[in-house]
C-alpha cells in the first residue's frame, strides 16, 4: 500500500537575528562603522549620519543608566521629546544599591517607555513611532532576543513595555549610539542618570545578576588586596629614569629583593656563609638594610623620619636611597673575608 506524502508548510517568521518584532526593530550598529578609539568627532558624525537615516518619530528618547564600580549605587535617566505634542520631559530614577550597569540601562529604558505608554487624553492614540536611542549595545542585544527570551524581570517588563506600544499601533526602533561623543542628548541623559544614583535606592529590587555581579568584583578585589599584601609592590620611584646605571641598578634590585649588597642574596646563591647583617649581626635583608638596622639609624632618620616603611622608602625619591646607600658604606657587596692562606 502506497502513502501519499505531502510537505507540511513551514512555519515563516524572521529569523531572530534580525532583531525585531511586531513593529519594533533593535540596531545595534551604525551604518558606518567606528571604532571605540576613534575621535569623538568621528564617532558623532557617523552616529548622527544613523539617526538622520531613521524616520522622523512622533518621540525621541535618549537614555542612559550610571552605575559606581558597575555594581552599585545606580541610576537611570532620560531627556523625552514628544514632538507631535510640543512638549518634552525628563525621567530619572534610582536603579538599586546593588546594581549592574545593564540593570541601570534597562531601567532607563523602562522609565522613558512607561512615560510614553503613560499618556493621556489622546496622546498615545496619537503617538505612532518612538525613537530611543542609547549607548548601550549589550542592553539592546539582550532585549533583542525576543519576549521569550528574558531572563531578567526588568528586560520582561520593558518588553511589555513595548508590546502595549506596539499594540498601540506604534512604531518602536532602539538605535545604538556610541557613548561620549558629545552627542547632545546622550549626555543630557548621563546627567539625569548620575543625578538619580543620589536617590532612595531602597525602593529599587536587586535582581540576581546584579548581586552576582557585585560578589563576583567583590571576591576579585579582595584577592587582588591579600596578594598585593603578601606581595608588596611598589609604584615607580620618582626619579629613577635619571640616575646614573648604578644607581638605577641598585634600585632595582633593592626593590625586588635581589640585592647583592646585602648578606641574604649572597648566602642563597652560596657567596657567603651566612646572610648576618655585617653592621648588627641581625638577618640582612633590603628591608633590614633600609629601615631596620640601628648602625644605620642618624642616615636613615636624616632621610625618611622614624621608623619608615620599606614601600615608602622604595617608592620615595630615588636619589634618598642611592646616598643613603653611600653615606652607611654598603655600596660594595658584603663578601666574607678571604680565607687565610695555608700554613
Amino acid at each position: 500500500m502506497l502513502l501519499e506524502m505531502r510537505g507540511s508548510a513551514l512555519y515563516s517568521c524572521d529569523p531572530p537575528w534580525l532583531g525585531h518584532c511586531g513593529g519594533i526593530t533593535f540596531r545595534v550598529d551604525l551604518s558606518v562603522a567606528t571604532r571605540r578609539s576613534d575621535p569623538p568627532a568621528v564617532r558623532r558624525e557617523a552616529a548622527l549620519q544613523a539617526i538622520a537615516e531613521l524616520p522622523h518619530p512622533d518621540v525621541t528618547i535618549w537614555s542612559d543608566g550610571s552605575a559606581r564600580g558597575g555594581t552599585e549605587q545606580g541610576g537611570a535617566g532620560a531627556p523625552i521629546q514628544f514632538h507631535h505634542l510640543n512638549r518634552e520631559e525628563t525621567v530619572r530614577a534610582p536603579a538599586g544599591a546593588v546594581c549592574s550597569s545593564l540593570r541601570a540601562e534597562l531601567t532607563a529604558m523602562r522609565e522613558a517607555f512607561a512615560a510614553v505608554a503613560g499618556l493621556e487624553d489622546g496622546g498615545l492614540a496619537s503617538t505612532k513611532s518612538v525613537r530611543l536611542l542609547t549607548d548601550s549595545r549589550s542592553g539592546l542585544q539582550l532585549l533583542g532576543r525576543g519576549p521569550a527570551n528574558q531572563t531578567m524581570a526588568l528586560a520582561a517588563e520593558v518588553w511589555r513595555l513595548l508590546i502595549t506600544l506596539a499594540e498601540n499601533g506604534t512604531e518602536t526602533v532602539l538605535q545604538w549610539v556610541p557613548g561620549h561623543a558629545g552627542l547632545d542628548g546622550n549626555e543630557t541623559a548621563d546627567r539625569l542618570a548620575g543625578e538619580a544614583t543620589a536617590g532612595d535606592q531602597d525602593s529599587a529590587p536587586i535582581d540576581l545578576s546584579s548581586a552576582r555581579a557585585a560578589v563576583t568584583r567583590h571576591v576579585r578585589e579582595l584577592s587582588r588586596q591579600r596578594a598585593t599584601a603578601a606581595h608588596p609592590h611598589p609604584g615607580p620611584t620618582p626619579g629613577h629614569d635619571s640616575l646614573a646605571r648604578w644607581g638605577s641598578v641598585t634600585l632595582s634590585q633593592l626593590r625586588t629583593g635581589t640585592s647583592p649588597l646585602t648578606r641574604d642574596t649572597l648566602h642563597k646563591y652560596g657567596l657567603a656563609a651566612d646572610d648576618e647583617c655585617p653592621a648588627c649581626g641581625e638577618p640582612d635583608s633590603a628591608a633590614h638594610l633600609l629601615t631596620d638596622c640601628p648602625a644605620y639609624e642618624a642616615a636613615r632618620r636624616r632621610r625618611w623620619g622614624v621608623d619608615p616603611r620599606l614601600v615608602d622608602v622604595l617608592g620615595g625619591p630615588a636619589t634618598k636611597v642611592v646616598t643613603f646607600i653611600e653615606d652607611v658604606g654598603r655600596t660594595e657587596p658584603p663578601l666574607d673575608p678571604p680565607a687565610p692562606p695555608p700554613p
